[in-house]
């Protein structure tokens, strides 16, 4: 039988092979294989760390614990289903094997999903991006946590190629980064959403703003991947609103406010508590603390005129007397 070592160096090969093919179609394949072989060199770890006499128990979904007749206790793994990445990552965790960049495996996952839904054949960068990112994984744990000599288990073409995929997509998103960072993006909370600034039409993050005068929040951007031209502007409320959801969700969770809401000058949901402003149109509020008892507004209590809801009920109610 196959060891896992050899389906991992496969998998990777071939999804390089795929990678360099003039097919289209086996571009979604590359990607694929690639994330395959990744998860296949973990699992090999996990064996390589497993008892001499049981070398896949790690690698088992499930395992228990067995008593033999003298009462010594062990480990058995149960069925044939074997590990998945969140069971890897708790093992990897409690087996203190924590310098793997799980952050970056975890986007090469989301970014082979989002492929597999919006793959065109104008996507060559966001492809790139995925081997780029993979051969940094690959090249790491095959050193790091195997002690293997990747160039020399992956095979001169392999090794090659990678190498050369890596510098060509770090070129292109150096200078993309150098562009957007030239600009003024008025606002720390735009700054931190940038960071998740795709195509839409090609879901590459190659997007470089050409045009260093542009003044925020009227700013070119240009996809180098498809070629793409849109208006920052025009996605603003997009990356916001992706940007703060979670921490909106965990705040509403938790009885608290939203970090954001719909702005009253301007509809869009990119008024930011935090900016004391709407980062879209520049709008702030009028009131911002209660003429009567001196507690904060929001832009709701706006609408009452310099009194917060409960100061604004008592008021109503005192004139209705």
């Amino acid at each position: 039988m196959m060891s896992i070592i050899q389906n991992a160096i496969d998998s990777i090969q071939i999804g390089v092979e795929d990678f360099g093919s003039d097919d289209g179609r086996r571009s979604v394949s590359a990607v694929r294989n690639i994330a395959a072989g990744i998860l296949l060199l973990y699992k090999e770890k996990l064996c390589r760390l497993s008892p001499s006499d049981n070398k896949e128990l790690l690698i088992k979904q499930n395992i228990r614990p067995v008593q033999n007749a003298k009462g010594e206790i062990s480990f058995e793994g149960k069925g044939t289903k074997t590990v998945d990445v969140q069971s890897i990552k708790e093992r990897f965790k409690s087996l203190n094997i924590t310098t793997v960049d799980w952050d970056r495996f975890d986007e090469i996952s989301r970014l082979r999903n989002d492929l597999e839904h919006y793959y065109t054949s104008k996507s060559p960068d966001a492809i790139r991006e995925i081997i780029a990112k993979s051969f940094l994984l690959i090249r790491d744990f095959l050193s790091e946590h195997l002690q293997e000599d990747p160039q020399e288990i992956l095979g001169d073409d392999c090794w090659t190629t990678l190498l050369e995929v890596n510098d060509v997509y770090s070129a292109e998103e150096n200078s993309c980064k150098a562009s957007l960072d030239a600009v003024d993006w008025k606002y720390h909370s735009v700054e931190i959403a940038l960071k998740n600034l795709r195509c839409d039409n090609c879901h590459s993050s190659l997007i470089q703003a050409p045009h260093a005068e542009d003044v925020y929040p009227l700013i070119d951007l240009h996809c180098k991947s498809c070629g793409e031209d849109f208006s920052f502007y025009d996605v603003l409320e997009e990356y916001i609103t992706d940007s703060l959801a979670g921490e909106a969700h965990l705040n509403i969770k938790d009885g608290g406010e939203s970090p954001y809401d719909d702005c009253h000058e301007c509809g869009k949901g990119t008024f930011i508590y935090e900016e004391d402003c709407c980062v879209a149109c520049g709008y702030e509020m009028e009131y911002t603390e209660c003429e009567v008892c001196g507690d904060g507004l929001s832009l709701e209590d706006q609408y009452n005129e310099g009194k917060c809801s409960y100061c604004q009920y008592k008021w109503e109610k005192f004139m209705a007397e």
